[in-house]
């Protein structure tokens, strides 16, 4: 079964109009279509036009399609268009902008750039992706990397970080790093990641300094309550670009 997804920050609010032109688009193919609003985590179809409005679709929220069937790709195609209208979907590079500006407004001493997020295409272990992880850190950051690497290595022996199937939350506290920092690494294979719970694809590392005061570390608390929340994450392992990831991330850190 084909999935699709298209991740997008909305410019405006969700009129009537626009709900009943995606309400009729998503009558036009076989493929089940839902429409996510990540910022207020609620997901609903697309095929009911009541339930879309009631998502009370703000400026500024982060939206998700999600497209799945026999003729995903065609109405993915249908769809960009129809997002375009809204706001702009997180594709390429240059449209991390926004979520990149957000972080750096309302939370300034945290890291997570576009580069701090990576894809792989090879199978990899569990100490390869923890590894790569690590590198993706910024390197001006980190202060002591056998100190760094050390603490994620107890951190995973204590307990394997699934938070839940497919999604790993590897964190730390560690006197190797000079400030909150995340990397994300999703991996077209899944990895044996040590628990009943199962394998995971998608690893989200977080690394603080030690001795962070609380107001620092509530950011991390909403991200980790944002992971376990169904629609987020779900989002999170649907998303197929590192702009939609990162911006997914970011506005769990927020909100």
């Amino acid at each position: 079964m084909l999935t699709r997804e298209i991740t997008f920050y909305c410019q405006q609010g969700m009129s009537i109009t626009q709900a009943k032109q995606l309400n009729r688009l998503a009558g036009m193919f076989k493929s089940s279509i839902c429409c996510a609003n990540l910022t207020r985590r609620q997901t609903v179809i697309a095929s009911n036009q009541l339930s879309l409005l009631t998502l009370a679709t703000q400026p500024g929220d982060l939206c998700q399609l999600q497209i799945e069937g026999c003729d995903a790709e065609l109405a993915h195609m249908a769809f960009t268009c129809w997002c375009g209208e809204l706001g702009q979907p997180l594709v390429r590079p240059l449209t991390a902008a926004l979520a990149e500006l957000r972080l750096a407004s309302a939370l300034p001493d945290y890291h997570f750039a576009l580069r701090q997020l990576a894809h792989s295409p090879h199978p990899l272990t569990k100490a390869e992706a923890l590894e790569h992880l690590i590198d993706l850190l910024p390197a001006e950051l980190v202060t002591d990397r056998t100190k760094l690497t050390a603490a994620v290595e107890r951190r995973e022996q204590v307990s394997a970080t699934i938070i839940r199937p497919g999604l790993a939350m590897p964190h730390i506290l560690s006197e190797g790093i000079s400030q909150p920092a995340l990397s994300l690494l999703n991996c077209a294979d899944p990895i044996e990641w040590g628990s009943r719970i199962g394998p995971v694809q998608t690893i989200i590392l977080l690394a603080v300094p030690v001795g962070c005061g609380r107001e620092t570390l509530r950011p991390l608390t909403r991200l980790a309550q944002a992971m376990i929340d169904d629609v987020v994450s779900h989002a999170l392992l649907q998303a197929g670009s590192a702009p939609a990831r990162q911006a997914i991330v970011i506005e769990s850190l927020l909100s």
